[in-house]
C-alpha cells in the first residue's frame, strides 16, 4: 500500500465549486480520535513506508488535528497534510511547533491565478493560500501545490500561474485533471484532448519547479510498440486504474474504507468493525466487460482506466473511464450524478 488518506472530517471552511467530496461548513461528518489513532498504530505496524495523507474536508479544522498529526509523526510515518491553506493552523507560531520533524509535508491546494482560484474557492482564497506557502518557505517546510483543472479557461492562466510559483521553493506543482463526483459531477467543462494538448505544452516548457502533470489516454507511443514489447511491459498498480484499492485506499470519518472516493458507497470494510489489515484482505474486485476496453491492445495496461470515473457517469460497475477516446469519441460527456448499488 502506497497512499492511505485519511478523511478526517467532511468539513471544511470553504465550499469549492469542483470539491469531489461535497465538503461545506454544514457537513458535520468527523472521525474519531481514539479509532485514527489505532488504525495509524496498524498502519505503522504493517504499512510503514506507506504515505499518510491527512485531507478532508479541511483536515486542519478537525478538533484533534494537532494531537492525531503528532501522533502520526512520532509513530515515523511518512505524512502529507493536504489543505486549502486558509485556516489558522498554518499562522507562523502554529507551524513552529512541526519544524522538527523531516517526515511531514504540506500540500496547498491552489486552482490557478488568484482570479480563477477565488471563483472556484471564494474570495481572498487565493491571497490567504499564498501567505500559507510563503510562511511554510520562510520556516523551512517541504510545501507542494496541487492545481485541479476544471475548464480550459484555468488552462488559457496556467503558464503564467507556474511561473508566479516557480520562485517559492515548492518541491513540486501537481496538476490534474477533477475527477467527476462530488460537485464537480456538473460544470467540468475540459475533454481529453484539451487536457492532452495543453499537457504536451507545459512538459514542452523549461520550468525551475518540478511539474507532475501526465497525458491522459495518449497512445502515441504505445502505437509504436510491437505486440510482444508490449506484453513485456510490466507496470504497477498505482498506474492500473489509478492504484484505486492496490496501491491507494480511503478512510472515511465513519469508519468505512474505500477502494476510491467515486466508491464511497461500496465501502471495502470499516475499521470500528476489524483492522485495516483485515479489510484489505477482501478488497473490492471489479471485472470490466465493455467490449470495446477488453478488445483494445492496452487493456493489460489500463485495465478500463478510471472506474471510478466510469461508475460516478452510469452508476454502472465496471463500466470504463469514459474519458477515453477510444471507448467514446472524445467529446464532453454530460454529466449524471447517479446513486448506485453494488448487486
Amino acid at each position: 500500500m502506497e497512499q492511505i488518506y485519511f478523511v478526517l472530517t467532511e468539513q471544511c471552511n470553504l465550499t469549492c465549486s469542483h470539491c469531489i467530496r461535497d465538503s461545506s461548513p454544514y457537513r458535520t461528518e468527523t472521525a474519531e480520535q481514539n479509532l485514527i489513532q489505532k488504525t495509524l498504530v496498524e498502519i505503522s505496524r504493517s504499512y510503514p513506508q506507506a504515505m499518510v495523507m491527512l485531507t478532508g474536508g479541511e483536515p486542519t479544522i478537525h478538533r484533534d488535528f494537532e494531537t492525531l498529526l503528532t501522533h502520526s509523526l512520532n509513530l515515523g510515518l511518512n505524512v502529507t497534510i493536504n489543505s486549502n491553506g486558509t485556516t489558522g493552523f498554518f499562522s507562523e507560531s502554529s507551524l513552529n511547533n512541526w519544524k522538527g520533524y523531516n517526515n511531514l509535508s504540506i500540500q496547498i491546494s491552489l486552482d490557478g491565478p488568484d482570479s480563477e482560484h477565488d471563483k472556484i474557492r471564494g474570495d481572498g482564497s487565493y491571497r490567504r493560500a499564498l501567505k500559507t506557502i510563503n510562511t511554510l518557505r520562510n520556516l523551512g517546510f517541504t510545501c507542494s501545490v496541487s492545481c485541479t483543472v476544471t475548464n480550459i479557461n484555468t488552462f488559457d492562466h496556467i503558464e503564467p500561474f507556474i511561473r508566479d510559483l516557480e520562485d517559492l521553493g515548492l518541491a513540486h506543482i501537481s496538476i490534474k485533471r477533477a475527477t467527476y463526483a462530488g460537485r464537480a459531477s456538473s460544470g467540468v467543462e475540459l475533454t481529453t484532448g484539451d487536457w492532452n494538448k495543453k499537457i504536451h505544452e507545459l512538459r514542452q516548457g523549461k520550468w525551475n519547479t518540478r511539474i507532475i502533470a501526465f497525458p491522459m489516454y495518449d497512445f502515441t507511443l504505445l502505437d509504436a510498440i510491437d505486440e510482444d514489447s508490449l506484453k513485456k511491459l510490466d507496470l504497477p498498480s498505482s498506474v492500473k486504474n489509478c492504484g484505486a484499492g492496490t496501491s491507494k485506499i480511503y478512510i472515511y470519518p465513519n469508519g468505512d474504507v474505500c477502494s476510491c472516493t467515486c466508491f464511497k458507497s461500496l465501502p471495502m470494510g470499516n475499521i470500528y468493525k476489524t483492522t485495516l489489515p483485515n479489510i484489505l484482505l477482501n478488497r473490492l474486485k471489479i471485472s470490466v466487460t465493455d467490449p470495446t476496453c477488453v478488445q483494445c491492445r492496452y487493456f493489460q495496461l489500463c485495465q478500463g482506466g478510471c472506474l471510478g470515473s466510469g461508475y460516478q457517469h452510469t452508476g454502472v460497475l465496471g463500466h470504463p473511464d469514459p474519458r477515453c477516446p477510444r471507448h467514446q469519441k472524445d467529446q464532453l460527456i454530460p454529466s449524471q450524478k447517479i446513486e448506485a448499488k453494488c448487486i
